[in-house]
């Protein structure tokens, strides 16, 4: 194996390895992946590359609802757990992007674009990923918005890198060349008004300071976790032009 694939089988291995999620954060990460599912468009016999799968959640959404599904994912057991479910998956870090055999109806990337570590790095991946998609094809992307998230945004995961608001996402997409752009705003599941409310007193709360001051507290860290499971997110999705 080389250094290359040594460094893959090993990220993210604190989120693989770390602390699972409990009944009710799933429930919300699930539901996080059904808005992201309805607003990318997709439907039954639809072919999808998902960058980035994670655990699986919008994987599962899209086997379940017939879906030509593939996945590119870093993460050796993560890709293991996805290949073991059915999906056809690609081991390699991002960008660039693998070779595709074919195109596709949509390209999703959830809570991905933030770890990109260069704006090059960004503008490169939503590069690629227009030209693996067919002419009227989909490239979505749903990750924080720094707005809210502020200094949570780089605390909460040492990977993060390119800061991601609404603005910014727009406009990498114009230059990768995409059109038809819309977008909205999320607070876990919740859109619109509330959204705003929510993720606007979620921003406020103590739960980091006290994970910080109290590290080996179980209650400091999953309130923490839950924060930061409400607090606000970009979805956005462009188009490639026939």
């Amino acid at each position: 194996m080389g250094e290359h694939e040594n460094e893959s089988a090993s990220f993210f291995e604190h989120f693989d390895r770390g602390d699972k999620p409990t009944g009710a954060g799933r429930w919300l990460v699930k539901a996080l992946a059904r808005k992201v599912f309805g607003y990318v468009g997709v439907s039954k016999g639809n072919s999808i590359l998902e960058i980035g799968p994670g655990r699986g959640d919008f994987a599962d959404i899209c086997l379940e609802a017939g879906l030509d599904y593939c996945a590119v994912e870093a993460n050796a057991h993560m890709a293991e757990s996805l290949q073991k479910r059915g999906a056809s998956v690609i081991r390699a870090m991002v960008p660039p992007l693998p070779a595709q055999e074919k195109t596709f109806d949509a390209v999703v990337m959830i809570n991905v674009m933030e770890h990109m570590s260069t704006m090059q790095d960004a503008l490169q991946t939503a590069a690629q990923v227009r030209d693996v998609l067919k002419p009227g094809g989909r490239f979505l992307i749903c990750s924080p918005d720094y707005l809210n998230w502020r200094k949570n945004f780089f605390n909460c995961d040492f990977s993060h890198n390119y800061v991601t608001t609404r603005r910014r996402l727009q406009q990498l997409l114009v230059n990768a060349g995409f059109i038809n752009i819309k977008n909205c705003h999320l607070s876990g599941p919740m859109t619109g008004l509330l959204c705003f409310l929510v993720s606007a007193i979620v921003s406020r709360m103590p739960f980091a300071l006290l994970n910080s001051a109290f590290p080996n507290s179980r209650l400091c860290y999953k309130l923490y976790k839950i924060q930061l499971t409400f607090m606000r997110k970009v979805m956005i999705v462009g188009e490639k032009s026939n």
